[in-house]
């Protein structure tokens, strides 16, 4: 008994130092708010020395860090935070009846999303509690995953803040895709979201939470706790669900002054309906290799009773002999992937050094909500695009301290935060459902 009670006062302490130690972090970083920033290179530099001073923390954003309006880039983050850089390739997944071909193209559009990764590595500005984001992307109906009417790869935050089309009248010959996303909590930062294509019967719901941790070498950031991945529905097809886990994604290059995302790890999709299922297997890329692929991976058939919870934790090499393979890909995940079923020929999967980031449709900040993206940030990127960062920063402080308020009363009346878009028990199964009733302002 005597021991045991001298456990406690020691993990109490422990917890204690932490919290110090993290609340002396935090208030460093807040002291740059001042920092002068002139050009890419002392804004890398000023995020290193930043970065630096959290290394060992394990969670940096769960620190909810202020960082200074120069070191961000001026777009809200539930708008970057999208999964339709390519949203032809979303409705491409409802379109062959041949079970292999449509998780063919789910793993194409799977890769698609991962194009915002392959320019420049970029901040966004934090969600406050509450805040939403809508917006629709008209596809013609002709689109398809091979289409040819394809560009050069854009920037990715100048696209999704200047590349808008407004307004766009909905005509016969087009698929509209929404996207609907709300922030549901600050402690941790988490966020609802489902894009929909109501023509198609497809829709895509999950929870984004990720976590960040700095070595002094790379960042590497990674899904959080909350997020069970995206999962894909094919309303006509019997409700069949596509469960695609995120992959982790390495920040490079401080030492050369040039940073750059490298996918690494493991993902996996999996379809208990079909019985079929993918790996994906990133390889680390090294500045002095000459090996020009980064990604491999096999679709395999499954028995779900059997393997169900396994192919989670499984690489390639873990697949066993029983699990038939029917089809494997690989290549360069930024620039070209081609797959290959098994006695097929090779053939493109996708193209992402042709990709580009397709227009989205939002509407005008006059008839934007007081808690929509473009409308709560819109003060602070304007400033920021004027190149004012002393009024964006303070801008930004006045956000953020209206939130803090407002938290600090919802504390004092005993309430709970209620989301206003989804049903709040979204945290077991990672599948958010919106209200029936609601405020879609689309």
């Amino acid at each position: 008994m005597g021991k045991s009670a001298n456990v406690t006062p020691r993990n109490s302490v422990s917890a204690d130092s932490e919290a110090q130690r993290q609340k002396m972090q935090m208030e460093t970083v807040e002291r740059t708010e001042d920092i002068q920033v002139d050009g890419d290179q002392s804004k890398f530099s000023a995020i290193l020395n930043i970065l630096r001073k959290l290394v060992g923390v394990a969670d940096i954003i769960d620190m909810h860090l202020s960082l200074p309006s120069q070191l961000l880039d001026p777009i809200p983050n539930l708008e970057y935070w999208n999964y339709m850089e390519s949203p032809e390739h979303f409705i491409a997944i409802t379109e062959s009846d041949d079970e292999i071909e449509r998780m063919v193209a789910v793993l194409a559009w799977w890769f698609s999303k991962l194009l915002k990764h392959t320019g420049r590595v970029h901040k966004p500005f934090n969600s406050v509690l509450g805040e939403r984001f809508f917006c629709h992307w008209d596809v013609p109906c002709s689109a398809t995953s091979g289409s040819s009417d394809v560009s050069r790869r854009e920037d990715t935050a100048s696209s999704s803040i200047t590349n808008v089309s407004v307004g766009t009248d909905e005509t016969v010959d087009k698929l509209r895709v929404e996207y609907i996303t709300e922030q549901v909590s600050h402690h941790p930062p988490v966020s609802a979201f489902t894009y929909r294509c109501s023509e198609r019967g497809i829709e895509a719901v999950g929870i984004d939470h990720i976590k960040a941790k700095f070595t002094g070498l790379s960042a590497t950031v990674a899904p959080g706790s909350e997020s069970k991945g995206i999962f894909v529905t094919l309303k006509q097809r019997g409700n069949e669900t596509y469960k695609c886990t995120h992959p982790t994604g390495s920040i490079v290059g401080w030492l050369r002054g040039t940073l750059k995302v490298q996918m690494i790890e493991n993902s996996y999709i999996v379809c208990a309906k079909s019985g079929l299922a993918a790996v994906v297997e990133f390889k680390e890329e090294r500045w002095f290799s000459k090996d020009k692929g980064n990604v491999s991976g096999k679709v395999f058939r499954y028995n779900e009773s059997i393997f169900g919870d396994k192919i989670a934790s499984w690489r390639l090499k873990d697949i066993p002999k029983t699990c038939e393979v029917v089809a494997t890909f690989g290549g360069s995940w930024d620039q070209q992937v081609t797959v290959q079923r098994i006695k097929g020929p090779e053939r493109l999967l996708i193209d992402m050094a042709a990709l580009r980031i397709a227009d989205k449709s939002v509407k005008p900040l006059e008839e934007q909500g007081d808690l929509e993206s473009r409308r709560v940030w819109e003060p602070v990127a304007s400033k920021m695009r004027q190149g004012k960062f002393a009024e964006a920063s303070r801008t930004k402080r006045a956000i953020e301290e209206n939130q803090r308020t407002l938290a600090a009363g919802r504390k004092e009346r005993g309430e709970a935060f209620v989301p206003a878009l989804f049903k709040p028990d979204y945290s077991a199964s990672g599948r958010p459902e919106l209200l029936d009733n609601a405020p879609i302002n689309m």
